[in-house]
């Protein structure tokens, strides 16, 4: 509302205990706020608010906040929230009803008193990763399934990464359309050429950017300027290299994710599809896989590479492959989520180096496992194996004892 300075005072004063703000941002814009305030002669409850941009209501976005908040306010011994909501606000009553808690309601007056048990129910650990692995899902087809696709950094001269990943996608009958942002030229073996992303008069899903390190911060807002929705970064010289690059890192992946981007690498060999309807091989491997029912994650470009050309000895098929690289943004969850209801895959192979979240990823591979085999390959089990791999991705390592109980929970082979 126009006269709202003093809400908005008053929000920005919060001491994040008994009463906590949280917001929503899109594009650089607020998109929704949520709050709680914990009454005080009943200190284990606390009344909640919410308010969304119309343009976002409906999909999703209050009942991300709704899951967030309910976690903190139960780090903060909040056992109940209390909610009051207009008898006409059917798109807020549904938040609460479909959220999976436990949920009272009764008319006061023409405004719901809505009471949510803030306990996680067995319904609502379903319902939640059901939310999760359909937002894992669409955010990972940019990737998987792009109807156009820029490389930047691809060039004429063959042996250079950017242009044998050029090569690899116009020799692997990529469905999509194709586009190269070079500074000068018109075209590029035969695609056509563009001094930058935001130059490309169509619309571009995927961008694969290959240019020095030093120059993917401007690539980056160059694809951020022009609505691109997902990035595989092949540059190396990020977290890998030390807190300088962890910085530079951390930068990207920022803005990245305010423009509600995502993102593979840095510091990766790319990503294949052998889907006879895409065909996409967005990497820069001499071998190209045949089409077959396994996906396959890896954290080493290296090892991806030996993987692919043992494969293709063995005439074994790859339904999807990533090397995910730093894994500064998309990682093993995210890609867990996707093939677990992939029609094209039946068993997904796993070369991790380190966990980002040992405890989500527990809980989605335990899940997935139940549907299809995870098989993974855990390096950094001794110390030359952790220093080799810290070296070349960043990755920290783990102890043994902790990944065979997480891989024995989760049923991972």
């Amino acid at each position: 509302p126009t006269e709202s300075a003093g809400e908005v005072s008053r929000l920005l004063r919060a001491d994040h205990n008994n009463e906590f703000v949280l917001v929503a941002e899109g594009g650089n814009r607020l998109v929704g706020v949520a709050t709680y305030i914990r009454e005080p002669k009943k200190p284990d409850h606390a009344e909640v608010a919410f308010a969304i941009a119309d343009t976002l209501q409906g999909r999703g976005v209050g009942t991300r906040m709704l899951e967030t908040l309910a976690g903190i306010a139960r780090d903060h011994h909040i056992q109940t929230f209390d909610a009051y909501v207009m008898f006409d606000n059917q798109s807020m009553m549904r938040v609460f009803l479909d959220s999976g808690f436990e949920v009272e309601r009764r008319l006061e007056g023409g405004i719901f008193h809505v009471v949510l048990s803030l306990a996680p129910t067995a319904l609502y650990e379903s319902k939640a990763a059901e939310r999760s692995q359909s937002a894992a899902t669409a955010s990972m087809k940019s990737f998987f399934e792009p109807n156009a696709v820029a490389v930047v950094g691809a060039n004429r001269e063959r042996g250079k990464i950017g242009s044998e990943i050029l090569h690899n996608i116009i020799t692997g009958g990529f469905s999509g359309r194709l586009f190269v942002v070079h500074p000068r030229a018109s075209s590029v073996d035969s695609v056509p050429s563009f001094p930058s992303v935001t130059a490309i008069p169509v619309d571009i899903d995927l961008a694969v950017i290959c240019v020095p390190c030093a120059s993917v911060s401007a690539v980056v807002d160059d694809c951020i300027a022009k609505g691109v929705k997902a990035l595989i970064i092949i540059s190396a010289g990020f977290g890998e290299t030390g807190p300088a690059g962890r910085a530079l890192e951390d930068e990207i992946l920022g803005r990245v994710r305010a423009a509600g981007i995502r993102m593979i690498g840095p510091n990766c060999m790319g990503i294949i599809n052998t889907d006879p309807a895409i065909r996409l091989n967005a990497t820069f491997s001499p071998v190209t896989p045949i089409e077959g029912r396994v996906a396959f994650s890896t954290q080493s470009g290296a090892l991806g590479l030996a993987i692919l050309e043992h494969v293709q000895q063995l005439n074994l098929g790859i339904s999807t492959f990533v090397s995910v690289g730093n894994k500064a943004d998309v990682s093993g969850n995210d890609l867990l989520q996707y093939w677990a209801d992939d029609p094209r895959t039946d068993v997904i192979l796993l070369y991790l180096e380190s966990f980002g979240n040992p405890r989500r990823f527990g809980h989605i591979a335990r899940r997935v496992a139940e549907k299809k085999p995870i098989v993974a390959v855990k390096s950094g089990r001794s110390r030359s194996g952790a220093r080799a791999a810290a070296s070349h991705t960043g990755a920290l390592a783990t102890s043994d004892a902790v990944v065979d109980a997480l891989f024995r929970q989760a049923g991972i082979i």
